[in-house]
């Protein structure tokens, strides 16, 4: 009983258009009181970017380390204030203490972080303290702390989303190229975790960057994309429940992350999928997850979008994608798990339609617009518990970037983030400058030309318009 209400209640943890300009650049030092007491001692791998509407952009660098540790430095505040309303909202009453505790103590025996992302949440952490940010929790009468912290990472392990997307490309997407969409549906606990979104960008050492959709102190990937144009995206499964996942596993969404950052252009999809696939055997979700792996270009043969179905046991890959792809919260090709609730098979069905009307209709192609308008059938919102957090369309080539992201009306009630006007279209230069930031900067990998924007000054903040 007690792991069941881990299960429950742990899975609710921190979560769920109009075109920006180009940042402008403005080096603001970082808060008086969130400098280190040595600031000769340590240099900020990272840097804020403002894209307008109340949407910061992270940018960091260098190694795990250093990388985390400008995103707990700089972020310290947003950090600490996301993790206490979260943990004091779920964990301050009734049994909730007890649960917590619970999920303290098994974190470390279930989870498995991989040295460099433990390196990375360990470096959030020392930057948080570092910045000076408060992180006392009232309701449990003491501060968020490092084991907090990888609770929080271990959200998927635990938890639930729901979530919906569709994918098309060649001939049947409006400009060509792969155009992929997605809707993150998950449960709300407060407005922090609609005002508390951010655009985390992690440039490696490698020359590669990621882009997630994601809060402060969250460093795995539930909604992603890669400089080489790879997207990767969660989705709860419908696998057979077994509570915990196996000892030492890893958050599906670290290897949701893997696979961004090792996933190339150049690779065959047999091949990128193959490394998908590979990557998701390390990962146990206890009420089994879809992984949905987007390639960035049209292949000679096969389709660039491959969904992996995985429980507690092993993945394993979706059947074969003709035309189009449109994934829910459950599985097509596996039999042994749960049966698939009628709310997910009638959100397959109404993108269907809606992908196949436009296939029946006009230039018989889908286009962004019409990405939205298929995710617009399914959102979720109107009430206060559950809802569409953010929604992403992204192509690669030729490149779309647009990101939506809910918000509360006056009665508290959730605007799904299809009808927000929290809307981002961002160019690729703002997620993915041709040069990476930093001392010594190097090509970003798959970014193509341009002049880098903002200010490689370590610590520094960039601000634009669009708001």
């Amino acid at each position: 009983m007690a792991h069941r209400a881990l299960t429950l209640l742990v899975s609710t943890f921190l979560a769920g258009c109009a075109v920006t300009q180009r940042p402008t650049v403005s080096e603001v030092a970082a808060p008086e009181a969130a400098k280190p007491a040595d600031s000769a001692a340590v240099t900020v791998h990272g840097r804020l970017e403002d894209l307008g509407n109340e949407l910061t952009l992270l940018r960091t660098w260098g190694t795990p380390a250093q990388r985390g540790y400008a995103h707990g430095y700089l972020l310290g505040r947003e950090v600490a204030n996301v993790g206490i309303q979260e943990f004091e909202a779920r964990f301050s009453r009734g049994p909730g203490k007890a649960i917590l505790e619970l999920a303290r103590k098994s974190v470390d025996r279930l989870i498995e972080y991989p040295e460099d992302i433990a390196a990375e949440i360990d470096g959030v952490f020392r930057g948080v303290v570092a910045s000076g940010a408060p992180r006392h929790m009232k309701a449990l009468g003491r501060d968020f702390d490092l084991v907090d912290l990888k609770v929080a990472n271990a959200l998927d392990v635990f938890g639930l989303m729901g979530c919906s997307g569709i994918t098309v490309w060649g001939e049947r997407a409006a400009g060509g190229g792969v155009l992929t969409a997605r809707n993150f549906d998950w449960p709300l606990t407060g407005p922090h975790l609609l005002d508390g979104t951010i655009v985390l960008v992690q440039h490696l050492t490698d020359g590669t960057a990621t882009a997630s959709i994601t809060w402060p102190g969250y460093v795995p990937v539930v909604t992603g994309i890669s400089s080489e144009g790879v997207a990767a995206f969660l989705h709860v499964g419908s696998g057979k429940v077994t509570l915990t996942p196996e000892p030492d596993s890893w958050p599906t969404g670290v290897a949701a992350r893997r696979i961004l950052e090792s996933v190339r252009a150049a690779h065959t999809p047999k091949d990128a999928f193959a490394k998908a696939e590979d990557l998701l055997s390390y990962t146990s979700p206890p009420a089994g997850f879809l992984t949905r792996v987007v390639l960035p270009s049209v292949p000679a043969k096969g389709a660039p979008v491959a969904v992996f179905e995985t429980d507690s046991k092993k993945p394993v890959r979706g059947g074969s994608v003709e035309e189009f792809s449109v994934v829910t919260n459950h599985f097509f090709q596996r039999r042994d798990g749960r049966g698939s609730s009628r709310d997910s098979e009638r959100r397959v069905e109404q993108m269907s339609e809606c992908v196949a009307g436009c296939f029946d209709g006009g230039d018989q192609k889908v286009s962004p617009a019409e990405a939205w308008e298929a995710l617009t059938k399914v959102e979720r919102g109107g009430g206060r518990r559950f809802g569409t957090l953010h929604s992403l369309v992204f192509r690669q080539a030729p490149w779309c970037f647009e990101l939506r992201i809910g918000t509360q009306d006056e009665r508290g009630r959730i605007v799904p983030a299809t009808q927000s006007a929290r809307r981002f279209a961002l160019k690729r230069d703002q997620l993915f400058p041709a040069r990476a930031p930093g001392p010594d900067p190097v090509p970003v990998s798959g970014s193509g030309t341009g002049a880098s924007s903002g200010s490689d000054a370590p610590g520094a903040r960039t601000s634009g318009a669009g708001r």
